[in-house]
């Protein structure tokens, strides 16, 4: 299925010729095309939608443009770019095109993903995410860490609790760098 995106997104990568971020894209599609705002009701689904569209929109025209006009897209986290054949040195077509992650790509290029997920799965993706980022330790250790005795501390206590240590143990004022780290570890695994 052809993606209405492509066109829009190809003249958004052509405005920016030392490229953009995939953010900086769903941006300009929010400001350009209002429907696109309108995908779904609850914010995390809308958000997967708006992400998925447009990765498919680049993926397609990652294949279409590399085997019809000789130009590389690139897609990274952090920047997708148009490089003409000229930009490209031979050597790097191999590389470029090995670089590309084909699981990811088949995922974008598959329209049932985007239908088959809903607001649960969206809900147990981002909490799967969360749950496999949490911080290396446990409760209690970062307790003791940010010298918390309550065992079941509000936000707010492990904030101030913080912000009191912090101040104390700030490098810029002569504390341990690495004591500093440990609390701030220690307060983003109680806030979280």
């Amino acid at each position: 299925m052809k993606n209405p995106l492509v066109g829009p997104i190809l003249t958004i990568l052509k405005n920016h010729p030392n490229g953009m971020s995939e953010f900086d894209i769903l941006k300009e599609l929010r400001g350009q095309l209002p429907e696109f705002k309108n995908l779904a009701e609850d914010v995390n689904l809308l958000l997967f939608r708006q992400h998925f569209l447009i990765m498919n929109a680049l993926y397609q025209l990652q294949a279409s443009l590399w085997q019809e006009e000789n130009i590389m897209l690139s897609i990274c986290s952090t920047r997708i770019h148009l490089l003409s054949r000229t930009q490209v040195q031979l050597s790097d077509t191999t590389t470029l095109s090995n670089s590309v992650d084909a699981k990811l790509a088949a995922y974008y290029l598959d329209w049932s993903e985007y239908e088959k997920t809903n607001v649960d799965e969206v809900s147990r993706l981002l909490n799967s995410f969360y749950n496999g980022i949490s911080l290396n330790g446990d409760r209690d250790s970062a307790l003791k860490t940010l010298e918390i005795e309550d065992s079941n501390p509000s936000k707010a206590d492990i904030k101030q609790q913080y912000r009191k240590l912090a101040q104390q143990h700030h490098p810029d004022r002569g504390g341990d760098q690495d004591l500093f780290i440990d609390l701030r570890q220690a307060y983003e695994y109680l806030m979280f």
